[in-house]
């Protein structure tokens, strides 16, 4: 397994994103507690995968992708239920990183969990409609990596899918057939790491600190709220 670090918590958040005057209503509120609650135990349960992702089953495999999936979830909900004049003030971007990791992280759960037979919105990932995929392993029969050709091999990492991975380090592969290749009549193989989808998690981490940052240091007066 690749170096997989444990995601950091929410314990250290601090007074800011705390504020109830952010959200615009008591309901609002709660529901920014439930979230960062969900976020919260999303990574206490990540974080006690780590040690059975050595030998992971294909259960693992899939709960890894939810989980990661509901940080992404809760935190966008976070900012989109703050008040219209604190979003306009701060006016939150994503950076390029975080849109890299995003799309990513969209085409990996699309293809294995929620559209294994017809992800065709994640071109930039490889998956135009035209793969689909059939199986998750956590490895290949030695007589598969001796006799498949090194072209079979891709590997899908942050910044796209790559060519040639027959010999690439991996945690996980993704069975799938292609129409265009060869009339989906063998296999090819899509290597995956774990580390990369934690660190999905860990950038939608970072970005409730940074908001809570922001908010710690945010009035009414700045907002122009009365």
């Amino acid at each position: 397994m690749g170096n997989v670090a444990k995601l950091k918590n929410l314990n250290e958040l601090k007074d800011g994103i705390q504020k109830q005057w952010i959200w615009g209503s008591k309901d609002k509120f709660s529901l920014s507690c439930d979230y960062l609650q969900k976020v919260n135990y999303s990574i206490q349960d990540l974080n006690a995968e780590i040690h059975n992702l050595q030998e992971p089953t294909r259960k693992e495999i899939i709960y890894v992708i939810v989980l990661v999936g509901w940080i992404c979830e809760a935190v966008d909900s976070i900012y989109k239920i703050l008040r219209k004049e604190i979003i306009d003030y701060l006016d939150m971007k994503d950076d390029e990183k975080l849109r890299q990791a995003k799309k990513y992280f969209k085409a990996i759960r699309s293809f294995v969990v929620a559209h294994p037979l017809s992800t065709s919105r994640h071109e930039a990932y490889g998956m135009d409609g035209d793969l689909i995929c059939v199986d998750v392993r956590n490895r290949t029969t030695k007589l598969t990596e001796m006799f498949e050709d090194p072209s079979s091999w891709l590997f899908l990492t942050l910044d796209g899918l790559h060519e040639n991975a027959k010999d690439v380090t991996s945690d996980f592969i993704l069975y799938v057939y292609s129409e265009k290749l060869d009339q989906m009549k063998y296999f090819k193989y899509i290597r995956v790491n774990f580390s990369d989808l934690y660190y999905v998690a860990q950038l939608q981490i970072d970005r409730i600190y940074a908001l809570d940052l922001k908010l710690r240091k945010l009035t009414k007066k700045k907002v122009g709220i009365q």
